[in-house]
């Protein structure tokens, strides 16, 4: 017999639906037969009706609520609402009392309380946000410890993950993932500065606002430097679904460039409604070292090429093959969204990006050029050269004059 089951009992005695020889007879019956339910025990014997039963579930949720709140509670703080959990912490929708106003409270899950590892991490992590100002992270309002409860309280933001939205509603738009994924570029290249290894970019970390801002959240498995690379028992620290091969390998040489794969597989994640490996955990970490990358056009076909091209140097498996910053990472994206949706806002990219954009067209169309020249003198054939060379021609001032005209129009 479940002890949910005795509290259903208790809460329908209380509130006048049971007698309590009633429910001793339904509590004899559930132990004899584990398999029957509360539900249909009362049911069948007519002790209960469907909106009796609906009542007292109600109640139960509110006393073991209200019950988790009492656990919980921190001192200057109320707690209003659960609204997610992850491996380090539970995190609440609170009021800060003395400033009145809503925050988002983390408390260290009660079962690392003891291990000197994830104490440090969850610390590190406070100490970070706290540390770091950047209008697509997370601000920290105040860090501390009350009895057994770590905690710190943070900017709530209201909005939802990438991952709620592609769970609700599918596979985003490209013009708006790419988006959401240049404002997450910025900070990878912001905590580069600081040299802080986010370790765990991922949907489910990045939280977009009611005026599509996003930020970037959970950094419980950061890293600062060299330190805290791996856990304890030298397990890889990271999601499965969204690590870099370097960091699946257990390396600690770890750089933003591990930040751009993780966000790549997040940006495929977006466009396609799936990331681009499936199956068991272990199974997932060997596809991101050795198997080939997916094409994104296979599981979306209106996504553009530049936008596949984009994604899969994000995720080429060594560092060197990836992007070697994130201005050319942002400059290659701004290219892609302009392939998909040519109307699109420029808000998010800037004039510089454009620009750079518009430079880093002149650069392929010269690269074109030299290969015609080369094509023409291995083939010998004028005719054929020229042909394609108008096209190219033809091609690169179109791209450069609606990339200007962007500009301009900013």
């Amino acid at each position: 017999m479940r002890e949910v089951d005795l509290m259903y009992g208790k809460l329908a005695v209380k509130n006048g639906f049971m007698s309590p020889s009633q429910l001793q007879e339904v509590m004899e019956v559930l132990s004899q037969d584990p398999v029957i339910s509360f539900d249909e025990a009362v049911i069948k014997r007519g002790y209960m009706g469907q909106e009796q039963l609906k009542a007292i579930k109600l109640a139960y949720e509110r006393l073991e609520k209200d019950k988790e709140k009492k656990e919980m509670a921190v001192t200057g703080y109320e707690i209003l609402s659960k609204v997610g959990e992850g491996g380090l912490g539970v995190v609440y929708r609170a009021r800060q009392l003395s400033m009145n106003r809503i925050v988002a409270l983390k408390i260290l899950h009660k079962k690392w309380v003891d291990d000197e590892e994830f104490r440090k991490r969850f610390l590190l992590e406070a100490r970070l946000l706290g540390k770091l100002n950047h209008p697509n992270l997370i601000t920290v309002y105040d860090v501390g410890r009350e009895d057994w409860k770590y905690y710190f309280s943070m900017e709530f933001v209201e909005g939802r993950t990438a991952e709620d939205i592609i769970e609700r509603e599918g596979p985003m738009e490209p013009s708006y993932a790419i988006e959401i994924v240049i404002q997450v570029a910025k900070v990878i290249n912001f905590l580069k500065d600081h040299g802080v290894v986010h370790c765990d970019i991922k949907p489910g970390n990045i939280i977009i606002a009611k005026d599509d801002i996003a930020k970037l959240g959970d950094f419980g498995f950061a890293r600062l430097g060299l330190e805290l690379g791996k856990g304890t028992d030298e397990t890889v620290l990271g999601t499965p679904e969204y690590i870099s091969p370097e960091q699946a390998m257990g390396r600690r040489d770890l750089d933003y460039r591990s930040d751009i794969y993780s966000l790549g597989v997040s940006l495929f994640h977006m466009v396609t409604g799936k990331p681009p490996f499936d199956g068991p955990s272990g199974i997932i970490l060997s596809k991101h070292i050795r198997a080939d990358i997916p094409d994104p056009k296979e599981f979306n076909k209106n996504i553009s090429r530049e936008l596949s091209m984009a994604i899969k140097k994000m995720m080429a498996k060594t560092p060197e093959e990836r992007y070697q910053s994130v201005e050319e990472l942002i400059g290659d994206l701004a290219v892609a969204r302009f392939a998909e949706d040519p109307q699109a806002s420029d808000s998010f990219i800037g004039r510089t990006t454009i620009l750079s954009a518009i430079k880093k067209e002149k650069m392929v169309s010269k690269k074109i050029q030299e290969e015609l020249d080369e094509l023409r003198t291995k083939s010998g054939s004028y005719k054929t050269y020229l042909i394609f060379a108008v096209i190219a021609l033809v091609l690169s001032i179109f791209l450069n004059i609606f990339l200007l005209i962007k500009y301009i129009g900013k």
